[in-house]
């Protein structure tokens, strides 16, 4: 039977785990017990680098530092899951997705903190402004003003992160509900369809979150570049880009039949399939890396002042040399 009048094609349905677990061959055994491997391993690394966290950093910086690392494994997770059971595809994405919109206000936050607090932060740029023109919302509008950074700025700056981690839950919640009632179908794209309005509106606020993101990034790379925040947030790029426009892309490609259906797998499914074995591949990757650039004790940085204070004290402090006499620390050796 062609794939064309196939019933699991026509049908475009996700199989039971039972169908998709009988039809491997050996090498498709072998894939399946290596990527479940990994995950295990990142959950494990991550396990690992909670305990590390707890006894390094400062009890203040602890739970935003284990959010945005926890946000590689628990992507592994969910796409291991919905390889073993296909049909949980749209729960263990949904989940996914609902994590990753607090990892990205976390990461917000972590900025903020890194600086040393909203307090130390303001103080710090009380003088400065925001740069608006960045990516992704206008990054080519290079006319639009400067921002005085002040408390209210700072605070819509969150209030741009924070309303997607509280809006994504709730249409993830209604889309489930809708599901229930047979309105929601991630393959029906017409505009009778309740799936492409949600996800255009999930696009809309994850971009409304992204702009805040960039703003604060250009503002503070400079001063915590010895906070490591330029890999950090080339990581959290990575993560953002291979769980959100990968698996757009991979959706978009499956649905237009480029991907071809291989029972028991139809197109859509085959195409979710793919995208859950490369995520847990990246996404293992993505947990090595962040363990090595989170690997450090965290300390607060020192206000400006201060450092400028002890940078005076130790030119005052270093040897010199006083008639063929040593003299350190300002005490004379005689």
């Amino acid at each position: 039977m062609e794939n064309g009048t196939d019933p699991v094609c026509t049908a475009n349905e996700p199989p039971f785990s039972h169908k998709i677990i009988g039809s491997l061959d050996l090498t498709g055994i072998f894939l399946f017990a290596i990527l479940t491997l990994m995950t295990l391993t990142a959950n494990l690394v991550f396990v690992e680098e909670v305990f590390y966290i707890y006894r390094k950093t400062p009890s203040s910086k602890r739970t935003i530092f284990i959010w945005i690392n926890a946000a590689a494994p628990v992507i592994a997770t969910t796409s291991c899951i919905g390889m073993w059971i296909p049909r949980s595809t749209m729960f263990t994405d949904f989940t996914a997705a609902v994590f990753f919109a607090i990892v990205i206000h976390k990461f917000m936050l972590m900025m903020i903190k890194e600086c040393g607090g909203q307090k130390l932060f303001l103080s710090r740029f009380e003088n400065d402004r925001f740069k608006i023109s960045t990516g992704p919302c206008c990054c080519c509008c290079l006319c639009l003003p400067y921002v005085h950074i002040t408390r209210r700025t700072l605070f819509l700056l969150k209030l741009g992160t924070f309303q997607l981690a509280f809006l994504r839950p709730v249409l993830m919640f209604l889309s489930i509900v809708l599901w229930t009632n047979g309105n929601y179908n991630l393959s029906d794209l017409t505009p009778n369809g309740a799936a492409i309005w949600i996800n255009c509106f999930v696009g809309v606020l994850t971009i409304i979150a992204l702009w805040p993101i960039g703003i604060m990034f250009q503002q503070v790379r400079v001063l915590l570049n010895c906070k490591k925040i330029i890999p950090k947030f080339a990581l959290y790029e990575f993560v953002l880009i291979l769980s959100q426009l990968q698996a757009a892309i991979i959706n978009i490609v499956a649905l237009q039949g480029i991907i071809p259906c291989a029972p028991p797998l139809a197109s859509s499914a085959r195409g979710a399939y793919m995208n859950q074995q490369l995520l847990i591949m990246e996404m293992f990757l993505i947990t090595l890396i962040s363990r090595v650039v989170y690997r450090k004790r965290y300390d607060d940085l020192e206000l400006p002042e201060c450092t400028d204070q002890e940078t005076s004290d130790n030119k005052q402090n270093t040897k010199i040399n006083l008639n063929g006499k040593v003299i350190e620390d300002g005490t004379q050796n005689v």
